[in-house]
């Protein structure tokens, strides 16, 4: 009985994961007065100084149509980057006046974002 191919060389690759993690604030937000489908855009971030992906927060206080009205709707959109798509995991926070989560949303499985603002999920 034979144990299988020996190999005679090898190697190992690290994958670069980048961790980071941005805060938007929006002040007196309780008091926000946009309409349905209308939008609030964050300033646009990125991992560090020397990553060309850019990033920003949009939120839609009252939903984006009919369907989401009474939710507050939240994306992550790919601004620029060298790729038109990367792969990523996220987790948003929803923090209260003295910074206690109060909601969180933990996407868990990999998200393909694209520069054309769309994601999808593999």
């Amino acid at each position: 009985m034979s144990s299988g191919p020996v190999a005679e060389s090898w190697c190992y690759t690290q994958v670069k994961v980048v961790k980071f993690s941005y805060m938007w604030t929006i002040n007196n937000f309780s008091f926000c007065r946009e309409e349905m489908g209308e939008v609030l855009k964050s300033s646009t971030f990125s991992s560090g100084p020397n990553d060309k992906m850019k990033w920003c927060l949009r939120v839609n206080p009252k939903g984006l149509d009919d369907e989401s009205k009474d939710y507050l709707s939240l994306y992550l959109l790919l601004v620029s980057c060298p790729k038109s798509e990367v792969r990523a995991k996220f987790k948003f926070s929803l923090l209260n006046a003295k910074r206690e989560e109060t909601k969180a949303m933990d996407v868990q499985t990999m998200i393909s974002v694209f520069l054309n603002g769309s994601i999808h999920s593999k």
